[in-house]
């Protein structure tokens, strides 16, 4: 009897004991795994695929990639003792305690969010596959395959971004904007520096700028809204030759040149004082507004628009 009741007792604890094994193997899951106060870490943790990660740098690089595998990998340094390192199955955190110098190299799942900050230094987040956000004062911004959203603001700095399938909103006080090969909606605003969008497939497009120049290179949707306009710079408007669209181009002091036939919507046009001058036609049917127009500089407008490329 004895026997049987230790035996009985036994499998009891055995059962207990698989029990606690698991509730920790969960609550292992669920906690957080925290590294501060580090002047290098190099880890590698498991992130979901729709997963976010988010960089704070003071000063230095930040270099994001992206892979196949649903983790993260971190490689990082700072000058001082001042790394934190926060991460869960959802989200993954990494910073400063206090400025100094520092640098990340981080891979991350395709299509996962990652929030990218430094206030000196450049930013280069490459084949990732998801969103996209970005906030800068000082340092270049180099972006590529990105998906579903891209969002930038810098103080100063240039920004180039190409294979981005995703809408672009981009707001930068001093730097140039270049993006190619872009499939989405796009509005940018620059106080100094040149716009260049080439390769575009999108139906709503603004693009301004103070001082600076502003091209556009791509389709245009029988449906669409695009405006593009400078204070002092040129217009390079590029379009296929069988756009649909009304265009209006306006400028004070410079020259408007233009492969199309312009023929001149009643009302819709002005030769003011001087050299203002202020034009709106129609390119086939007219569905699509189009409008041009700078201060000081050159309207140029012609007939070899490309959209973006094919990707999957």
């Amino acid at each position: 009897m004895n026997i049987v009741r230790r035996a009985r007792l036994g499998l009891a604890l055995s059962a207990g004991a698989l029990s606690l094994a698991g509730t920790h193997a969960a609550a292992a899951q669920r906690s957080h795994f925290r590294s501060d106060d580090r002047s290098s870490l190099d880890t590698t943790v498991a992130l979901d695929k729709n997963g976010t990660v988010s960089l704070t740098a003071t000063e230095g690089n930040i270099v994001v990639t992206g892979g196949s595998a649903n983790q993260v990998h971190v490689h990082a340094t700072s000058d001082e003792s001042n790394l934190r390192f926060d991460a869960s199955g959802s989200q993954v955190t990494l910073g400063l305690r206090g400025g100094s110098d520092s640098r990340y190299e981080v891979s991350v799942p395709y299509g996962a969010h990652v929030i990218a900050h430094t206030r000196s230094g450049d930013i280069s987040i490459r084949g990732t596959r998801g969103p996209v956000e970005v906030r800068a004062q000082s340092g270049d911004v180099r972006l590529a395959d990105i998906v579903s959203r891209l969002d930038v603001n810098t103080f100063s700095g240039d920004i180039t971004a190409e294979s981005v399938t995703a809408d672009v909103e981009i707001n930068t006080l001093s730097g140039d904007v270049k993006l190619d090969d872009l499939k989405g909606d796009v509005d940018i605003q620059s106080v100094s520096g040149d716009i260049a969008l080439r390769g575009v497939t999108a139906k709503q497009v603004r693009a301004k700028t103070t001082s600076g120049d502003v091209t556009y290179d791509g389709t245009i949707d029988p449906t669409g809204r695009y405006e593009l306009s400078s204070n002092s710079g040129d217009i390079g408007l590029h379009i296929p030759r069988d756009a649909n669209a009304q265009v209006t181009v306006s400028t004070w002091s410079g020259t408007i040149d233009s492969q199309f036939p312009i023929t001149l919507t009643p009302g819709e046009h002005s030769i003011g004082v001087a050299t203002s001058k202020r034009f709106t036609f129609q390119v086939g049917g007219g569905a699509a507004r189009i409008t041009a127009e700078t201060f000081s500089g050159d309207v140029t407008i012609s007939q070899n628009g490309r959209g973006a490329s094919d990707r999957r």
